[in-house]
């Protein structure tokens, strides 16, 4: 497939598909020849990243076996299929997760948290996508697994990502591998007959970090208000689709912010970022919803969350950023005039200069604005 850019929206006839309508998906093959090493042995193990003394039966007493598994990138993507075999029900929701155990000998257990990537349509089937890293002996555990083995579990457990209503549109960004949610929240609302806009805008590093574009075309080609754009932060020569990250290429598309939820999920200095840009706009925290995979502790530097905001063209919602910002600008501009400057800047002067209108207006859109 040609990754010379992407925008994918309504019927697309180019996603091979099988008899039953489901994506045509590439051959399962052994992953080997990695250029990140396979299975990690107790010698390269981070000591930091094992549990040592916990019980292996403590809460990841699940069992499920490995179905198939196919590399998707060469940098390090994996997609797995797995099958529930223990006597438990495995029922999930969009955005929940299992917790995967890898037992080390002579050090312990080292354990990660997967989201789940299909859709909760296949009972006690599921399927997870994982970039395998260096560092990460579960990763490499996962990576390197082969049809027939069993994995140690628990779950699904974790958030649902779920609307509390269907009368908002959905705009879901994320980064890497947290495709994985989103895709299963995309594609269980589009079949169960949602039919408000979905736009998806999923942030790379790389052109062959790509994968998954079978299945978002097979969305588009099926559901007209499913769109996707691709965004680079280091294009190839070519590259046609979206450039830079997606706190760069993301807010100048966003005409209007209300009547729409936002889906955050990859990396926490993204989802932070714009997060915290969505609220600073007038964009409710209920409309809001993070998933963070690392940085987690991310804290928005002041200087990049301005160029970030700069970024938008929407100005549809009340901004209380915006508001205190005129407030505060008007306090300064009347301190000459009103004496000390601790007086309310919004109340007449000593010479009976009126009230700004730039107050009375702020002060009539915050009566105007909604939830968002």
């Amino acid at each position: 497939m040609n990754h010379q850019g992407f925008l994918r929206s309504g019927p697309d006839e180019r996603s091979p598909v099988t008899a039953s309508g489901s994506p045509l998906l590439p051959e399962a093959a052994p992953v080997v020849d990695w250029d990140l090493p396979g299975r990690i042995s107790a010698g390269e193990v981070d000591e930091a990243a094992v549990l040592g003394g916990w019980s292996p039966k403590s809460r990841y007493g699940r069992r499920a076996e490995v179905e198939w598994v196919r590399r998707l990138t060469p940098t390090g993507t994996v997609r797995l299929g797995l099958r529930a075999v223990d006597d438990q029900p495995f029922d999930h929701h969009p955005g929940q997760f299992v917790g995967i155990e890898l037992g080390i000998d002579g050090l312990g257990y080292a354990r990660s948290p997967y989201c789940i990537l299909s859709p909760p349509d296949e009972e006690r089937r599921f399927e997870l996508v994982v970039r395998v890293v260096r560092n990460g002996p579960v990763s490499r555990y996962l990576g390197s697994c082969h049809p027939g083995e069993v994995v140690a579990f628990r779950g699904p457990t974790g958030r649902s990502m779920m609307p509390k209503n269907d009368e908002r549109d959905l705009v879901l960004l994320a980064t890497g591998v947290g495709v994985g949610p989103l895709y299963s929240l995309a594609s269980h609302m589009l079949r169960r007959g949602f039919d408000r806009r979905i736009t998806f805008y999923w942030g790379l590093r790389l052109a062959e970090d790509i994968f998954l574009t079978d299945e978002l075309d097979e969305l588009a080609r099926h559901h007209p208000n499913f769109s996707y754009r691709i965004t680079l932060s280091r294009p190839p020569a070519g590259w046609t689709g979206l450039r830079g990250r997606i706190t760069d290429s993301v807010p100048p598309l966003l005409p209007a912010l209300g009547g729409t939820s936002f889906y955050l999920c990859g990396n926490g200095a993204m989802t932070e970022e714009m997060a915290t840009a969505l609220s600073d706009l007038g964009a409710a925290d209920e409309h809001i919803y993070q998933e963070h995979y690392f940085n987690q502790k991310h804290v928005p530097d002041p200087l990049v969350m301005a160029a970030i905001r700069a970024r938008f063209v929407a100005a549809d919602l009340f901004s209380p950023l915006a508001h205190q910002e005129a407030r505060t600008s008007l306090f300064h501009l009347d301190a000459p005039l009103g004496g000390s400057g601790n007086a309310d800047p919004t109340a007449p002067t000593e010479v009976g200069r009126p009230v700004p209108k730039v107050v009375e207006r702020a002060s009539s859109l915050a009566g105007e604005a909604g939830a968002g």
